[in-house]
C-alpha cells in the first residue's frame, strides 16, 4: 500500500510540476510545445522547428502565410530530377524590413519559416551595433540540383531540394555592406563581431550553420540548412 501511495504522489507532484511549468515558462523554452514565429529564440526553439520539418505541410505552410512580417508566397511545384525539386515549399522575398538580394529564393517551409527567425535576429543584430536597421541581405541561392562536393561525389546537398540556403553579406538601411568574404577577418571590430553574432543567431536555428571558419569552400559566404544532421562551424 505504501508503495501505491508513494507512486501515487510522484505522479501527481509530476503533473504539478508539468502544469506549473506549462504556465509559468516562456513558449519558446518548452520543447513540447508548438513554434510560435513571433517569440524570441529559446532554449526550445530549434528542436520546435525540428517537430515542425517533421509536421503535416499545411502546418508549416498555414504558420509561414499567417506571419505578418515575412514577405512570402507558396512555390509551384518543381518535379523531382532524379532525386532534385521539391513538391510544397514558401518563395521567399524577405522579412521585416530587409529583403533578398538580388532577388527571391524558394525554400523548403521548415527552411523558410528558420530564415524568418534569423533575419530578425539578424536585423536587431544591427540595430544594436550600428543603430539601424539590416535593409538587404544578399544571397548566393538555395535551390541547386547537385551534390555536397564540387566534383559531383557525395550525398546529394540539402541544396537540391531546396532545403538549404548560401548568404554572401547583410547590407544596413544606409547602404553599408558587410561581407563575409571581405569582412570575416577584418580589421573592422563592429564587422567582425557582427558577422560571428549572426553565426552564432544561425547556429541557434538552423541544423546545420557553416562559416568561413568551417573550409576555404565557404570563406564567402553562411550556408544554413535545415537537413537531417546537425552542424554549427
Amino acid at each position: 500500500m505504501r508503495g501505491w501511495i508513494s507512486f501515487a504522489l510522484t505522479v501527481l507532484l509530476l503533473v504539478a510540476a508539468f502544469l506549473a511549468a506549462n504556465r509559468l515558462i516562456p513558449n519558446e523554452h518548452l520543447p513540447w510545445r508548438p513554434l510560435d514565429p513571433e517569440r524570441p529564440i529559446g532554449m526550445a526553439t530549434k528542436g520546435q522547428l525540428l517537430r515542425l520539418s517533421v509536421a503535416p505541410s499545411e502546418v508549416c505552410m498555414a504558420m509561414a502565410r499567417d506571419i505578418a512580417a515575412f514577405e512570402s508566397i507558396p512555390s509551384e511545384p518543381r518535379e523531382a530530377q532524379d532525386p532534385c525539386g521539391w513538391d510544397v515549399a514558401r518563395l521567399v522575398y524577405g522579412a521585416q524590413n530587409a529583403i533578398l538580394a538580388p532577388g527571391e529564393a524558394n525554400m523548403q517551409c521548415p527552411l523558410s519559416v528558420a530564415t524568418y527567425l534569423w533575419v530578425r535576429q539578424v536585423d536587431q543584430l544591427a540595430r544594436d551595433r550600428y543603430d539601424q536597421p539590416l535593409a538587404k541581405i544578399h544571397h548566393m541561392g538555395s535551390y541547386s540540383c547537385r551534390r555536397q562536393r564540387g566534383n559531383g561525389s557525395g550525398r546529394w546537398s540539402e541544396h537540391a531540394f531546396a532545403n538549404a540556403w548560401d548568404v554572401a553579406a547583410f547590407e544596413l538601411a544606409d547602404g553599408q555592406l558587410i561581407q563575409l568574404l571581405r569582412d570575416w577577418d577584418s580589421e573592422d571590430k563592429d564587422h567582425r563581431e557582427f558577422l560571428r553574432d549572426a553565426r552564432h543567431e544561425a547556429c541557434r536555428i538552423f541544423n546545420v550553420t557553416l562559416s568561413p571558419d568551417y573550409n576555404a569552400a565557404h570563406r564567402d559566404h553562411f550556408h544554413v540548412d535545415m537537413g537531417p544532421y546537425s552542424t554549427c562551424r
